[in-house]
């Protein structure tokens, strides 16, 4: 049941950082979570999609970037890519071959997609803007010992 809107009170009991949020009540707390989790996601994504926006990327596109530094020189092969990014290797192909074209992605001789010097460049640009727009968001929210909570709870479900 979703009650009506009422002014953001983070974070004692309303959700969202615009300035009406529903607040939410469910017979199921896991409903209720899932549901708190969802909206969270999306105005997490607005923000940073926002802040990376100045860099022509979205957060899913760092994303992706992240996994091939991750990778390193070796890199990823198509279906490691679309295994790490829960897509269909056709999809993870989709994304990737306008990076090739901007050549911020490129293919060792095995065929795996890896960073080229410029992805590098742009990736490591990209998580500073996407990092402090992350603490930006959460300042007055959460303090470190609550996010590093949060953290470790988000890593157990996800």
């Amino acid at each position: 049941m979703v009650l009506p809107l009422q002014p953001v009170r983070n974070p004692q009991g309303t959700v969202g950082r615009s300035k009406y949020a529903r607040r939410v009540t469910s017979p199921s707390p896991a409903l209720e979570a899932l549901i708190l989790l969802t909206r969270v996601n999306a105005e997490a994504t607005a923000a940073l999609d926002k802040a990376l926006s100045r860099v022509g990327l979205w957060l899913n596109d760092l994303s992706l970037l992240g996994l091939l530094r991750d990778a390193g020189a070796q890199g990823l092969s198509r279906a490691e890519l679309a295994r790490a990014l829960s897509q269909s290797q056709s999809q993870t192909l989709r994304r990737v071959k306008p990076m090739e074209k901007l050549d911020w992605i490129t293919r060792t001789d095995a065929g795996n997609f890896r960073l080229s010097s410029h992805g590098r460049a742009l990736e490591l640009e990209a998580s500073g803007l996407a990092a402090n727009r992350s603490e930006a968001w959460l300042d007055g929210v959460l303090d470190a010992d609550e996010i590093s909570q949060l953290t470790s709870l988000l890593r157990k479900i996800g």
